[in-house]
């Protein structure tokens, strides 16, 4: 377990798990309205290549992490679809940092893409910038897709939502649900890396 400044509470891997049941801790907390580590819940923190290595699942993980921006969340309980490593994250509750894998109605509400099979209600970590890994969509937008291609939202996402890759003329609603660049190029359904860029807020 690693403790960072401001009672932040990393696991041993950030990727390989489901999530944690309370703020910063697998373990329920205890005693009438407790709550383990409630000012973590919205927090930030960067990472360098070898700490996000290190914090990577040895076996089970999605994927190995990378250097990036990564932000503490809670997954929503009434989620339509799951979690899954890979797949976006979109904000379904920003005040309160509360994201769902639920695509309909959200393709401009990007948060991050989502690292583990977090279970519904539990809170985990999202990657909001850097070097990220993503599922492409099992169909690619562009023909012959190559490393430096913009990475998107799957603008026909109905349930869940993976990336998508374009090389065409980038509309507004497009913009709106941009991930970043892809670092290597991707294949249909294959996790690839992107260049996830840090242009929104985080709340």
């Amino acid at each position: 377990m690693l403790t960072l400044p401001n009672a932040v509470q990393i696991p041993g891997n950030m990727n390989g798990g489901t999530g944690d049941t309370s703020p910063g801790s697998t373990a329920a907390a205890t005693g009438s309205g407790a709550v383990t580590y409630p000012g973590q819940v919205g927090a930030t923190i960067i990472l360098t290549e070898a700490m996000a290595n290190q914090l990577s699942a040895a076996s089970g993980g999605f994927a190995t992490l990378h250097q990036g921006l990564y932000q503490y969340v809670k997954f929503l309980s009434t989620s339509t679809n799951v979690n899954a490593g890979g797949n976006v994250a979109f904000w379904n509750d920003r005040a309160t940092h509360v994201v769902t894998p639920d695509a309909t109605g959200n393709l401009r509400q990007v948060a991050g893409v989502i690292l583990e099979a977090e279970t519904k209600g539990n809170y985990g970590w999202i990657q909001v910038a850097g070097r990220a890994t993503v599922t492409p969509k099992s169909s690619l937008t562009a023909a012959t897709p190559a490393a430096g291609d913009l990475c998107i939202v799957d603008q026909s996402a109905s349930t869940v939502a993976q990336a998508d890759c374009v090389q065409g003329t980038v509309t507004g609603l497009i913009e709106g649900s941009v991930l970043g660049t892809w670092i290597t190029a991707p294949a249909a359904g294959t996790p690839a890396t992107v260049d996830l860029w840090a242009m929104r807020q985080q709340p």
